[in-house]
């Protein structure tokens, strides 16, 4: 079976068993109760759907190695390891409500292990022929550090239905195109495989009816930011592809981190200040919000497969542009958002 046809099968396979498999999870129980300054919802919702897709992405790709005879990459499975490792401890906060320096340290101890087993980034390229060797030490604290952000900011933009996820399942499909375009083919299998999931528990996420939890949102954040760092070990040249396919994710929360500091708010604290979280205080609908971001997602995954297939300077400048926009577009919604009241006031 051709090597593509594979890939759009385990995205079907992986959505199909997902809107199956989430419809279950609404069954456990599992609930989220609006008892966090961040969250929006009026009433406890069934949570933790992250265990559905989880399921589903593992359902579609031994699917797909069964079918087909399809090896996978030693280090795909290391980044399957450490992304049901945090799965596990994302549904132990759901149920048992982990402290946060707990489940920070927990976090560490998990990329650690991914990037001693092989998910990190040794050669940067940065500009055609600029090319880093890293020692091991600092490409594995370089790769830590990527995936603690990634994780972290998948988890803080899961403040609306439709949103941190929809972006996600856009970041997925944009790392399987380039990834497949460029013939990485196991990245473009895992990632195709958990945009489906994804894709799946979005029916259920959009009206309301299955949050993702921490059990979701860490698991999603370290697949990609481990897959998207495989692809940085393979192509060193693609450096800035990963940080463009991510940008919707980390423009908002370093920029809102960075705004937290400046004003000396604690920043681990739960809030309601990340610019999606303005617009909702502003009167828009959660499908508005998640639309909009959707939007941003898709036009950062178009230019992330142009720059990831023509190569050369071009994934820099893209990275470069789209850095600018972003934090042109936060500091504007910000403004707004201070101009109007809404920003660092919680509003019911």
């Amino acid at each position: 079976m051709p090597e593509a046809i594979s890939i759009l099968l385990a995205f079907g396979i992986a959505a199909l068993a997902a809107v199956i498999l989430c419809r279950l999870v609404i069954f456990l129980r599992i609930m989220d109760a609006p008892t966090e300054a961040r969250k929006t919802q009026k009433a406890p919702t069934p949570s933790a759907g992250g265990l559905g897709m989880a399921l589903a992405a593992a359902i579609a790709i031994v699917s797909i190695a069964v079918l087909t005879g399809w090896p996978l990459d030693t280090t795909n499975i290391v980044i399957s390891a450490g992304g049901l490792a945090c799965l596990a401890l994302g549904l132990a906060d759901d149920t048992l409500h982990v402290p946060a320096l707990a489940k920070l340290l927990l976090l560490l101890a998990i990329t650690l292990g991914m990037t001693l087993a092989g998910a990190r980034a040794d050669v940067l390229e940065a500009w055609p022929d600029a090319v880093l060797n890293l020692p091991m030490a600092l490409a594995v604290a370089g790769s830590i550090v990527w995936l603690i952000v990634l994780i972290n900011a998948v988890n803080f933009m899961d403040g609306a239905n439709g949103l941190s996820m929809g972006m996600a399942a856009i970041a997925a499909a944009g790392l399987a195109a380039v990834s497949a375009l460029i013939g990485v083919w196991d990245i473009a299998l895992l990632a195709a495989a958990l945009s489906g999931a994804i894709g799946g528990f979005l029916v259920w996420n959009v009206p309301g009816k299955l949050f993702v939890g921490d059990t979701g949102a860490l698991f999603v954040g370290a697949v990609l930011g481990g897959l998207c760092l495989e692809l940085v070990r393979l192509r060193p040249d693609l450096l800035f592809v990963p940080p463009i396919l991510a940008m919707p994710f980390l423009s908002d929360v370093l920029l809102t981190l960075a705004w937290r500091a400046k004003h000396g708010k604690k920043l681990f604290e739960a809030h309601r200040d990340h610019a999606y979280q303005i617009a909702i205080k502003g009167g828009l609908k959660h499908w508005q919000v998640a639309t909009i971001h959707a939007v941003w997602a898709l036009n950062a995954a178009a230019i992330a497969i142009i720059a990831g297939v023509v190569g050369g300077q071009v994934p820099l400048l893209a990275f470069l542009v789209l850095l600018l926009v972003s934090t042109w577009l936060h500091i504007w919604v910000r403004r707004v958002g201070v101009k109007a009241g809404l920003v660092g006031v919680d509003i019911p």
